[in-house]
């Protein structure tokens, strides 16, 4: 019965934990336009990212570094299944995006620059709650050389999503050994974190191949 306390006890914190990041999140968004208003947009960025990259904006996928990917068996935009077991074997990126994800966007041409440096070495796989008809319909003019998760909104909400885009670095069993955030909005070093975001998946899918 202790022990039943207790896990009751955690839940509530963890609650209100989030809680208490959704009502930063408004603070945030306020602020931006009325305390930043007159600022000027780099100074405006470069404060929010500093903000949201805080321990207080990890949201409980963070939790899930160094542990084994939860399972899935999930649709794929061809109308297949894809079991997350048969991803074991190789080092393997995941990616969680939608459509109107800016962020999201600005980062698929590195993505894809990546997958074309391992090909078939690595499992590349894109994860979104979005259906087949918005992905399919955003594919027709955007390019994202991954394999595609469709439909799959309970799935990403039980990791404990809380921002978009999600990488995961992931080693042959499956034990998430990275999380990659999006790219700083840094515009004076914009190109260089270009170069260090796919430098810095580059080096770690090379390692976990030689595992």
């Amino acid at each position: 019965m202790k022990r039943d306390f207790i896990r009751v006890k955690l839940a509530g914190i963890k609650k209100n934990m989030r809680i208490q990041r959704i009502i930063l999140i408004l603070i945030i968004a306020f602020t931006s336009n009325t305390a930043l208003g007159q600022a000027t947009d780099s100074l405006k960025n470069a404060l929010l990212e500093k903000i949201k990259s805080s321990e207080l904006f990890k949201g409980d996928i963070y939790d899930l570094k160094g542990k084994e990917l939860p399972k899935f068996e999930l649709n794929l935009i061809n109308g297949q299944k894809l079991n997350s077991e048969s991803l074991k074997g190789k080092p393997t990126i995941i990616n969680f995006w939608f459509s109107n994800c800016a962020p999201c966007i600005e980062e698929m041409p590195l993505l894809n620059k990546i997958k074309s440096e391992f090909v078939n070495d690595v499992n590349f796989i894109s994860i979104t709650f979005q259906s087949q008809n918005e992905v399919n319909e955003f594919l027709k003019t955007n390019e994202f050389d991954f394999t595609h998760v469709i439909e799959s909104k309970e799935y990403i909400k039980n990791l404990g999503f809380f921002a978009y885009p999600k990488t995961l670095i992931l080693d042959k069993s499956l034990i998430i050994t990275e999380i990659e955030k999006s790219i700083p909005k840094d515009i004076e070093n914009e190109d260089q974190n270009k170069v260090e975001f796919i430098a810095r998946i580059s080096n770690q899918l090379t390692e976990l191949k030689k595992r």
